[in-house]
């Protein structure tokens, strides 16, 4: 099996936080930047706010199947984006819907389903949505084709050649353009509650590491070992950086070691074309005889 080449660059890793953070980027300035945050019918994974009064949605997707799956779970929200500008492409939405709901519903029957599903323009009346809706993706995960009418495509690039990282490969059509105020959204109880759920999960993380901390300096106690978990962690610290010192110098050694024996065949071919019946091998063999060097 070959083995990767150790020069070769490495893939960034996207997560969906790295990726909200990529886009806080998007606008030089803006009135608000939110992650997670319930502001129309659905959460929204990033959105932007402009000095103008036009509202971004970013919707991340870190793998194929996930972006695939969006179209599959969230039929409503998709209805009322293409609304405006895609509702030849609603009946396959609403397709998408019906098959959601009934997994969702498993005991209703299909005319419940359609009675309470199956009106379109009963589902998008008077809902709000953002005037703009992309995908943000890693570099050529999805193609701008494969975006719907109502949506347009970032990439989030594999190297900052770009500015913030973030190429911008199908521009999203404005779905409207009313400018809602702070107050038709309720934005001020939505950022407290969004406040509260961040500063909970903040404590009870704070909580977890405290509880685990303790657990493990009980556990060394009891078995009589005379180290704390910051000398754990001080030890741990020196052997990490010991390992990464070693596995360096094997490195180099490695590398110079190819470069050496692609040096040794260079100069062996170019002796052959000088002197064709130069026998390199026996000299070799005599060298190893005279050391005792055995190479079986």
């Amino acid at each position: 099996m070959s083995k990767v080449s150790s020069t070769q660059p490495k893939k960034e890793e996207f997560s969906e936080q790295s990726i909200q953070k990529r886009l806080s980027h998007f606008f030089a300035s803006k009135k608000y930047d939110v992650d997670g945050l319930f502001v129309f019918s659905w959460e929204s994974d990033k959105l932007l706010w402009t000095k103008a009064g036009y509202i971004y949605e970013f919707e991340i997707k870190i793998s194929r199947a996930d972006y695939r799956n969006d179209f599959k779970h969230k039929g409503e929200k998709h209805l009322i984006l293409s609304s405006t500008i895609a509702r030849e492409r609603q009946q396959a939405i609403q397709q998408d819907l019906f098959e959601q709901k009934k997994k969702e519903h498993p005991y209703w029957s299909d005319n419940d389903i359609q009675r309470v599903y199956g009106d379109t323009e009963r589902i998008i009346k008077g809902r709000k949505m953002p005037n703009y809706f992309y995908y943000a993706v890693p570099e050529g995960m999805i193609q701008p084709e494969e975006v719907p009418p109502y949506a347009g495509l970032v990439w989030m690039a594999k190297e900052y050649r770009y500015c913030g990282g973030i190429i911008i490969k199908k521009k999203a059509p404005m779905l409207h353009k009313t400018k809602y105020t702070d107050g038709e959204l309720n934005l001020g109880e939505k950022f407290y509650y969004n406040w509260l759920t961040a500063r909970r999960n903040f404590r009870e993380a704070e909580e977890s590491v405290d509880y685990f901390r303790t657990r493990l300096e009980n556990e060394l106690a009891a078995k009589n070992q005379e180290m704390t978990y910051d000398e754990m962690a001080f030890k741990l610290k020196i052997a990490e950086s010991s390992r990464d010192e070693y596995k360096e110098k094997w490195g180099k050694q490695l590398r110079d070691g190819i470069a050496d024996r692609a040096e040794l065949k260079r100069l062996k071919h170019e002796i052959k074309k000088l002197q064709p019946d130069f026998d390199l091998q026996a000299i070799t063999d005599e060298v190893d005889k005279l050391y005792g060097i055995d190479r079986k």
